[in-house]
Order: structure tokens, then C-alpha cells, then sequence
């Protein structure tokens, strides 16, 4: 089952960056077909996924002391930052300006957490039956 949420876990981020390219002036998802737009929104999905399983947690862990200093609002620094990445590493993927990678980082995590809850959510107690299950 972890692998079936990992899949549906990048559609959901791919769902939200394509949202949010279509909401927001500061991200642009440039293709000749709906298709290769698509691919692209998936190709930058699957960076995003990889950069904040394996980067941002070191990142967050060398950045605990100005965190905690600010009250954990550089955490929206940091998602702004994962993004730069995935800007950085996908063709016909631009962001334009800091405020574009922050406002963009911004509205990535809100829908994908909206969707997350209502798409992946389980309750204790299922999770709970489940494990006995198994």
C-alpha cells in the first residue's frame, strides 16, 4: 500500500503545481500541447517529491537554530528554496522572482495538503485495524 500512496502522493503535488501555474502570474509551465505540459507538471512533481524527501530534511536540520529564532517562518523560506531547485533541474519550468518561488511555495503546500487530507487520510482507528490485519 505505501507504494500506491507515494504514487497518488505525486499526483497530488503535480495537481497543485499545475494549479497553481494557472492561478499565479510568477509560474509558467511553457509547451507546444496540453500533453507536453503535462509531462512537464509531472517531470516537476517527481523533483519536488525527491528534493523534499532527501534535501529538505538536511536542510531543515542545519537551519534549526534561525527557526527557532523566527518562530519557524523560515520553513516558508526553505519550501521557497526546494523550489528554486526544481526550477533550476526542469526545462520550460520557470518561476519568476523570490516572491514568485514564495507565494508559488506557498499555494503548492496548501493544496496539497487539502488534497493529502482528503485523498490519503485515515483514521486511527482504521489504521489501527489495519495493522492487526497485517
Amino acid at each position: 500500500m505505501g507504494f500506491l500512496k507515494l504514487i497518488l502522493n505525486w499526483v497530488l503535488i503535480t495537481f497543485a503545481i499545475t494549479i497553481t501555474s494557472y492561478v499565479l502570474p510568477f509560474i509558467e509551465i511553457s509547451g507546444d500541447t496540453v500533453l507536453k505540459k503535462v509531462s512537464i507538471a509531472f517531470l516537476a512533481g517527481f523533483i519536488l517529491g525527491l528534493v523534499n524527501i532527501f534535501i529538505r530534511p538536511v536542510i531543515k536540520l542545519l537551519t534549526i537554530p534561525i527557526n527557532i529564532l523566527t518562530l519557524g517562518l523560515f520553513n516558508f523560506i526553505i519550501n521557497a528554496g526546494m523550489l528554486w531547485v526544481v526550477d533550476y533541474f526542469v526545462d520550460n519550468f520557470k518561476i519568476f522572482s523570490f516572491w514568485g518561488y514564495f507565494w508559488s511555495s506557498i499555494m503548492i503546500s496548501v493544496i496539497t495538503v487539502l488534497l493529502t487530507r482528503i485523498f490519503l487520510y485515515e483514521k486511527k482507528s482504521e489504521k489501527k485495524e489495519q495493522d492487526i490485519e497485517d
